[in-house]
């Protein structure tokens, strides 16, 4: 069976609701989330928040600690 995957554009607030959602799926409290991404609890917080900008470093951190990964597109620019 292919694997198929759906490209969906996300801001920090969609980024962040939907890191919420999963953690709270998978019964990890903030405090938990943040130790096992080696970051801080209120960077969980911010981010969840949609008020935190984390680095590509620290977001990816957190997204494979909840089994999620991070897809990039870049779009070609027409000079």
């Amino acid at each position: 069976m292919a694997n198929i995957r759906t490209i969906v554009p996300m801001n920090l607030f969609e980024i962040g609701k939907l890191i919420q959602e999963r953690r709270s799926s998978l019964r990890i409290k903030q405090e938990d989330l943040a130790e096992l991404a080696g970051i801080t609890a209120k960077s969980v917080y911010m981010l969840e928040s949609g008020k935190g900008n984390p680095s590509y470093s620290t977001l990816a951190q957190i997204l494979a600690v909840l089994g999620l990964d991070i897809t990039v597109h870049i779009k070609k620019i027409i000079e």
